[in-house]
């Protein structure tokens, strides 16, 4: 009799680890490619972390993050759940959430996250996250993870002056009635929108394409700089009066690659003009940012020259007066506001496909050539 009960205590150990040990559960986490694909790698292990936290160690969790996007459908959204089946059955996740870069919209309405229970999947909008930090992300994914594995909507706000700030509703998604849709709501909501679309499009990738407007403003600035003539004004003029003209160079440069790059998107059809206000407030900040970029690096650039090339005692003669590096900054100064001037015009040079590509996210570029060909067809 002990010789059977000690046979059967492993076996009993075993059934016991087996019940004691979490269940494994994989999440599918799939990226635009750019920013979004970077902030999903960051997040994953965070992820991990979250999940295990809200659950309660219920469950284990694995977040794989794989490298490929879906295309987009014919509506601008990303065309997710067609997809799940094989995504599903090729890689065996449990559930799956498509981080897009692109601001998502539904009846003309911004959307922060589309969740199919059903299907297990959800696809979140980065935009709609504004300046949104890693833990920002990690617990957002978490929240859509959690509704998908237990089918419970995040609680609303405990209080109406929570409820009046927040920026997010709940809302069924008209094209498919079983798909719950958490819409942007309000001016905040719309403005860490916009912030999200700048932060996407990467203002800082659109200085290196603008080759030839750097070559006109180096070249108008230098101009400048050795000019005498230049150095009794820059002498001359307040601060305040310089101020202004570097706001006016910096938005003349702004709305020439604007206009002449065709960044600029018009309202067409009976879309909402709410929308294309989003867009191109997005685009304008996103050409200012690179603008002012430029113009920095310009001014820096410029003011080295001047100090290295220009000598303190002859600067001294020709303004008659004793000098310090006040002088030689406002002289900079001066020559980088014509100089990025110059660079509105050198920047005709650059090829108009190089700059839209450079100034939009992926996904923005996408959409817009794809809405591009449509209104053509629509006009043939």
């Amino acid at each position: 009799m002990l010789w059977e009960r000690a046979k059967l205590l492993p076996e009993s150990c075993e059934v016991l680890m087996s019940v004691q040990e979490p269940e494994m559960r994989t999440v599918g986490l799939i990226a635009d490619p750019g920013i979004a694909d970077t902030m999903a790698n960051r997040v994953a292990t965070r992820l991990e972390g979250v999940l295990e936290k809200l659950q309660e160690q219920e469950h284990q969790w694995d977040v794989q993050v794989a490298p490929f996007s879906l295309p987009l459908g014919e509506s601008g959204r990303v065309a997710l759940n067609d997809k799940v089946p094989k995504l599903r059955e090729k890689h065996g996740w449990d559930f799956i959430i498509y981080l897009t870069d692109a601001p998502h919209y539904v009846h003309n309405r911004p959307v922060r996250s589309v969740i199919s229970v059903e299907d297990a999947s959800a696809v979140l909008s980065m935009p709609s996250l504004g300046m949104a930090r890693p833990r920002t992300v990690a617990r957002e994914l978490a929240e859509l993870v959690r509704e998908l594995a237990t089918g419970k909507q995040p609680a609303p706000p405990p209080t109406p002056l929570g409820r009046v700030m927040s920026v997010h509703a709940s809302r069924q998604d008209g094209q498919n009635e079983q798909n719950r849709i958490t819409s942007i709501e309000g001016l905040r909501g719309r403005l860490l929108l916009i912030a999200g679309m700048v932060r996407s499009n990467q203002p800082w990738k659109l200085v290196p394409r603008l080759s030839s407007a750097m070559a006109g403003a180096v070249a108008t600035g230098a101009f400048g700089v050795f000019y005498t003539s230049i150095w009794s004004m820059a002498d001359y003029l307040p601060a305040a009066r310089l101020s202004l003209i570097t706001l006016s160079s910096i938005l003349i440069l702004t709305l020439w690659l604007l206009l002449h790059n065709r960044l600029w998107e018009r309202p067409q059809g009976n879309r909402r003009r709410e929308r294309m206000v989003i867009y191109n407030a997005a685009t304008v900040l996103t050409v200012g940012f690179a603008a002012t970029a430029m113009y920095l690096l310009l001014f820096l650039a410029l003011l080295a020259g001047a100090l290295i090339v220009i000598d303190q005692e002859y600067l001294a003669y020709q303004l008659r007066h004793d000098v310090s590096l006040a002088e030689y900054v406002n002289l900079a100064w001066l020559a980088s506001s014509l100089g990025t001037m110059g660079g509105a015009i050198g920047s005709s040079f650059d090829e108009v496909k190089e700059v839209q590509r450079a100034t939009f996210s992926q996904r923005e570029y996408e959409r817009r050539n794809m809405e591009f060909t449509i209104s053509k067809d629509e006009v043939d």
